[in-house]
């Protein structure tokens, strides 16, 4: 995603899910060894894949995000759920995110 539209993209998504500006957001920048496999539980967040990223799998409850993989007509920079990250190259690989972390209010 262009790093100038996420804000944008952020607030857009949190005012259509009736969050309006009550959230959070915290930058993650995951560095995963080589051939490292990582797992998060995203539940009640969302994660905003940051950049594009080369040999890096990404896969959630909401799509997959991978350059190389040829069978996929479109790539998805929003994730949620189960999130399983895979880095294949032979080298560190750096993944950022924006998390975005709704504030839940309690029924009165």
């Amino acid at each position: 995603m262009v790093k100038e539209l996420l804000s944008e993209y952020i607030r857009s998504r949190m005012e259509k899910l009736n969050y309006g500006t009550d959230y959070y957001i915290d930058f993650r920048h995951i560095v995963l060894q080589p051939g490292q496999h990582k797992d998060i539980e995203s539940y009640n967040e969302f994660y905003v894949l940051a950049e594009p990223v080369e040999n890096v799998n990404i896969k959630s409850d909401f799509g997959m995000f991978d350059l190389s993989f040829d069978r996929i007509d479109e790539l998805q920079y929003v994730h949620q759920g189960f999130i399983s990250i895979h880095n294949y190259a032979p080298t560190l690989s750096h993944v950022q995110f924006v998390q975005v972390i709704p504030i839940l209010k309690s029924k009165q």
